[in-house]
């Protein structure tokens, strides 16, 4: 997103969040909550404990102190690292060995401190969250799926596979490690697909004159449009950019317009790499609408936007692309989860076996709410899941 009232890229945090997150919510209903390495959580006064994950200036810190002091006792760290380093990330190429030695040494840590802290107390609600599988799937993905045009069988494809073993290993220990009565839910916050090709978007945004080059860079205050790496589009608009130059109202919906007309036929080799381009209202809603892209590039499997606001020289078959992204694997390209399907699964006491549920995710939330009881806000998108219980009970 961007900075408002600059043309600077903003990322999120967690204190952007203006609702309750659901432990929260839970520890406030008076439940015992443990949340590990979740993406976008933070400290937080609860009714247990919370260890911050990815994008929280506290990832890995155990809180409250008491917490950090016993796992610093029984496992001499003081924090948990839930996630692979930059430093790792970026010299995978180079030594890929290195990549699955971290991968599965941070894994393994996560493991056996998240089943340590769920076996010592009782807990009503209790979350860990394991980054590798995305990681990997990122920058390995071409070794594991045959249909990649750059498909690899080697020792990492098994590397990828022990993974997948080594994940699901963890998870039959957390389920020897609670009863019979405890709901158990396994979700994932995408699935992933085929990469093999970046497209530079803002090259065709120059094309047809929507953007603005000055001495090799983008002109963001003469450009109309321009795109900061993931298929979001951005209007130069009056009012809202600081040298905006397109007028709100009939002028903005125009050039909206021109725009996904031109890029619907942009062809490389002869293939579209665009399914569609929606304006922001088709997507989003709610009260920060306005603070979301003004249209988002939705890619074909096997395409997605060059990662960041970059360009190349023009030349006269109008390919601009990365044959070569630093990923194999995606899930931001196409934007639809029809295309990059999640996983869901739920075990429990009262629950029906077997039965296939299509589902969003914003619909999981409530229903772990309605799984322990607990009113779901009028605030918060998404229902619960009409599971058919056969008894009810608390998670």
């Amino acid at each position: 997103m961007r900075k408002k009232g600059t043309y600077e890229r903003k990322i999120i945090g967690p204190e952007m969040l203006k609702s309750k997150t659901l432990w929260k919510i839970l520890s406030e209903a008076g439940k015992k909550v443990a949340t590990i390495n979740i993406p976008m959580s933070d400290r937080e006064e609860v009714r247990g404990l919370v260890i911050p994950g990815f994008l929280s200036g506290s990832e890995g810190i155990p809180h409250p102190n008491n917490v950090k002091e016993k796992i610093k006792r029984k496992f001499k760290i003081d924090k948990l690292q839930g996630d692979l380093e930059t430093e790792t990330l970026d010299r995978v190429e180079a030594d890929p060995d290195f990549f699955f030695e971290k991968v599965n040494e941070i894994t393994d840590e996560m493991a056996e401190i998240s089943l340590y802290l769920l076996q010592e107390e009782k807990w009503d609600f209790f979350m860990p969250v394991f980054m590798g599988l995305d990681r990997i799937q990122h920058f390995f993905w071409k070794h594991i799926d045959p249909t990649h045009p750059r498909h690899e069988e080697n020792k990492y494809s098994k590397f990828v596979r022990n993974f997948y073993t080594r994940v699901d290993k963890i998870m039959g220990d957390f389920l020897k490690s609670v009863d019979g009565d405890t709901s158990v839910i396994v979700v994932s916050d995408h699935g992933f697909c085929l990469v093999h090709t970046e497209v530079i978007v803002n090259n065709y945004l120059e094309e047809q004159g929507f953007l603005i080059m000055k001495s090799e860079k983008i002109d963001m205050e003469k450009s109309k449009a321009v795109s900061y790496g993931y298929g979001d589009i951005w209007l130069n608009v009056k009012g809202r950019e600081p040298k905006g130059i397109i007028n709100p109202g009939e002028e903005y919906e125009t050039m909206r317009n021109e725009i996904i007309e031109y890029l619907k036929t942009v062809t490389i080799d002869g293939k579209k790499p665009i399914k569609d381009i929606r304006k922001r209202e088709e997507l989003w809603w709610g009260p920060y609408l306005n603070e979301a892209p003004d249209l988002t590039t939705i890619f074909n499997v096997g395409y997605q936007a060059a990662r960041q606001p970059e360009i190349t020289n023009k030349n006269k078959l109008k390919r601009y692309i990365n044959e070569n992204p630093r990923w194999s694997g995606g899930h931001d390209g196409t934007h639809n989860p029809t295309d990059v399907q999640g996983i869901l699964g739920i075990l429990g006491p009262g629950l029906p076996k077997g039965k296939e549920v299509k589902v969003h995710l914003w619909d999981i939330t409530p229903t772990i709410l309605d799984l322990m009881n607990i009113p779901v806000p009028a605030d918060m998108d998404g229902k619960p899941l009409k599971l058919e219980f056969t008894t009810r009970h608390s998670l």
